[in-house]
């Protein structure tokens, strides 16, 4: 069990586990078969270390991972969006930061006069994929529960709708921007394009189980979150 003394050495008597779903650079990635970095796990890391706790890290599929935090198998996961639905289901830390979520195109693609709609998208029966479990703001959710719903598709991790994508099996994914930009240039994916305007911009938490872990946990996190995000953030003298 975790508990709630300030001491740094009571905080996880267990490790942590931490849900991946596939290489996400370059907040969350594999080194190798035991190695695991990011910009996101190395600050969450570096929180629960002066917490006294250590993480494990869980490979899930995407769609499994509230189901896994709800029943407790998971303890937390990176990268995530408020909602109302889960702020009743699960603790979250303090935003850490930014993200801009973007559609994804190919160059062949003639774009609609419309183009940073999504629903403009779908209206042409083009195939957009993206998370489902995830949070888009709530144009997308509308969407989703829309007749264009069935050209919104569920695609598992950040590399196969990437690879659809290329494939012509889709026609744009919604994702990251960072992480799109990364490995357009890590691969010079010169067939891939970014729309301008992002599709919804949301600040992103560490989202907690609530099977394990109470409020006090959360808040002496937030507190340690907040010191280290403040130094990160200080200008070089």
């Amino acid at each position: 069990m975790l508990s709630s003394s300030l001491d740094a050495d009571a905080f996880c008597q267990q490790p942590l586990t931490l849900v991946y779903t596939g290489d996400w650079p370059p907040y969350f990635f594999r080194v190798n078969d035991s190695t695991y970095s990011g910009t996101d796990k190395v600050l969450l890391e570096s929180a629960l270390a002066k917490m006294g706790c250590h993480l494990e890290i869980l490979p899930l599929p995407e769609k499994r991972v509230e189901m896994a935090l709800r029943s407790g198998q998971a303890d937390v996961v990176i990268a995530a969006s408020k909602n109302p639905k889960r702020q009743q289901q699960f603790w979250f830390s303090a935003p850490y930061r930014q993200q801009h979520n973007v559609l994804v195109y190919r160059t062949d693609v003639v774009l609609p006069e419309n183009q940073g709609s999504v629903r403009s998208w779908l209206e042409r029966g083009w195939l957009i994929a993206l998370n489902g479990g995830g949070w888009f703001g709530n144009e997308i959710e509308q969407l989703k529960h829309s007749r264009l719903g069935v050209s919104l598709l569920h695609v598992e991790s950040f590399g196969s709708r990437l690879d659809m994508l290329r494939l012509g099996r889709i026609d744009g994914f919604i994702d990251d921007s960072l992480a799109v930009q990364v490995r357009i240039r890590e691969e010079n994916l010169t067939d891939l394009r970014i729309l301008d305007k992002p599709v919804h911009v949301t600040p992103q938490h560490f989202m907690f189980s609530r099977a394990r872990l109470d409020t006090e946990f959360i808040d002496a996190f937030n507190q340690i979150l907040g010191k280290i995000t403040e130094v990160q953030k200080l200008p070089e003298i």
